[in-house]
């Protein structure tokens, strides 16, 4: 590939981030859906932080005298603002506000310590930017940008992407218990998409890592890995914020926000303050406590309801939806499930759905259906979340279940 096709291609990974910022923004205008505007701002960034590696890339050096600095900063800016845009997505009424400012506190530090590069003389900032000598009075400066940024990016940046991955898998493993405290179902709601944007990038850092060690021979690998490896990387992140639905995550945070404090104070961290947390709640609970006999009559009226109804079948029952047609607080019965079953709502439907799907597998109708419709039938949205469910609770997949009968 010539130099003016990386030059093509690199334009293009600036207009990527340009479209989706565009995109994102026309949507935030219209709707004011607040993580719209969040995901914006990481393109935005995106967008200027590849325009200039493009300079630098293609020794535009006139231009990169005057930006120079902000690279790296915008650089360390990438996860705090996919942070904000993923906190906007799991918290109800989120705004990046106060002490969730000081998550780019390392950006401004680094844009700091990246301006005695403005010391340089025009004609030693030039030959610095394309990786030439300067002259002697300046090489000191010379040797402090090259190990700052050597630092930076083989250190600190990595740090950065631990510190970001231990948040983004603790804030979701918890985002994904509250929605188990309500919801009978998972896909499509539960940002799983995020998991596998993490294992992108590392795969990313990873090959982009080992081409720069073996380029000696191949000059332009380092720059094909990193091109399309960021193209692969922003156009998975803007397709899937695309096509989250503001409408359905508002809900969900809405539902979410009814969940009792007390299974808020059961998934924090294990320290001091989550037992105190979880000592003040019981004692809520036992001033809230339901009678005995209310409880009864809630799981009774609950009982006949699923097995006249069925309403387990319904593949996006809730436990706002099972609560207002018991004509309940939806807090009373999830204390009630959770008090006498030991589960919680997701559990407790799909325990219902595998116990109906065994009753069809155990008769005719298994002869009749496939293993995936009869997921469809018992509740389930999809054939691999009936599998992880109906192994849960066996210890066995369908198919094996299907083929011990057959013995």
């Amino acid at each position: 590939m010539t130099l003016f096709g990386f030059e093509v291609f690199s334009i293009i990974l600036v207009w990527q981030a340009l479209l989706f910022a565009a995109l994102f923004i026309g949507i935030y205008w219209k709707t004011r859906h607040y993580p719209k505007i969040c995901i914006a701002g990481y393109m935005l960034v995106n967008a200027l932080y590849f325009f200039i590696s493009w300079l630098n890339f293609f020794g535009h050096t006139e231009l990169q005298k005057l930006v120079y600095p902000l690279s790296f900063p915008l650089l360390l800016s990438f996860f705090p603002l996919f942070y904000f845009y993923f906190r906007s997505l799991t918290t109800l009424k989120y705004r990046v506000s106060g002490r969730q400012w000081y998550h780019l506190l390392p950006s401004a530090i680094v844009l700091i310590l990246e301006l005695p590069f403005f010391l340089f003389p025009s004609r030693d900032a030039a030959e610095f930017l394309l990786r030439r000598d300067v002259s002697e009075a300046w090489q000191w400066l010379a040797n402090y940008l090259v190990w700052l940024n050597r630092f930076l990016f083989y250190v600190f940046f990595t740090l950065q992407f631990v510190f970001y991955f231990i948040k983004f898998k603790t804030n979701l493993k918890l985002y994904r218990i509250r929605l188990e405290l309500m919801f009978s179902y998972k896909e499509n709601i539960d940002l799983n998409w995020m998991k596998y944007l993490f294992i992108c990038i590392l795969l990313f850092f990873v090959g982009n890592d080992l081409t720069w060690f073996i380029r000696l021979n191949h000059p332009w690998s380092s720059l094909i890995v990193f091109c399309i490896g960021m193209l692969i990387i922003n156009f998975f992140i803007g397709y899937n914020s695309l096509v989250q639905h503001e409408a359905s995550e508002h809900e969900i945070l809405s539902r979410m926000a009814h969940y009792c404090a007390l299974h808020r104070a059961m998934t924090l961290p294990r320290d001091g303050n989550r037992e105190k947390l979880i000592v003040q709640e019981l004692q809520k609970y036992q001033r809230t406590a339901l009678k005995e006999e209310t409880r009864e009559q809630i799981l009774n009226n609950l009982e006949k309801l699923m097995e006249e109804e069925e309403l387990f079948t319904d593949p996006e029952i809730t436990l706002e939806d099972l609560a207002m047609k018991l004509n309940v607080n939806s807090r009373h019965l999830s204390q009630a499930i959770n008090e006498v079953y030991q589960k919680n709502f997701f559990n407790y439907i799909n325990d219902l759905r595998i116990a109906k799907a065994k009753k069809m597998l155990n008769g005719d109708q298994h002869e009749k259906l496939s293993i995936e419709g009869i997921a469809k039938v018992v509740g389930f949205q999809s054939k691999s979340s009936f599998y992880t469910a109906f192994k849960k609770t066996t210890g066995i997949t369908p198919t094996e279940y299907k083929g011990n009968l057959n013995k």
